[in-house]
């Protein structure tokens, strides 16, 4: 087995990209879990800001424990990575919140569509923060 830069510089980058790809997979359950919280709650009357924050308790809660086990395979979860975690997803949801209300309360757009709409503009910042800022930090 070759150990030139370049073939350790190959290796890295497949094991990103794998890393890249189960990021993705869980942000999309954890998307679904959180959207299927979203609807049902809007769809029981509930205010879209309050139905976006337990989306996002659900959604975070799952998501922590799927990416330390699986996406960064750190299997050492922390109340540090948690609090991290947490502090993220917080700022993404408050990121999520704002945007919903510009486009459902400024632009008119129906609350599902508004949803639909900004879930895939922040997974890739998501994933960056994660990998630095969250289950590398320790």
């Amino acid at each position: 087995m070759s150990t030139s830069p370049e073939s350790v510089r190959a290796r890295a980058t497949r094991v990103r990209l794998l890393e890249l790809v189960r990021f993705g997979l869980v942000g999309a359950s954890s998307t679904l879990i959180y959207l299927g919280v979203y609807a049902a709650a809007v769809l029981a009357g509930v205010p879209f800001a309050a139905a976006s924050v337990a989306g996002f308790l659900v959604s975070a809660g799952c998501g922590y424990v799927l990416h330390d086990r699986w996406t960064f395979r750190t299997n050492t979860p922390s109340r540090g990575g948690l609090s991290r975690w947490l502090v993220l997803q917080g700022t993404v949801l408050g990121l999520n919140i704002l945007v919903l209300w510009v486009l459902v309360a400024q632009a008119g757009l129906d609350r599902l569509l508004a949803q639909v709409i900004v879930l895939p503009l922040l997974p890739l910042a998501t994933y960056v923060l994660s990998r630095r800022r969250v289950f590398g930090a320790e």
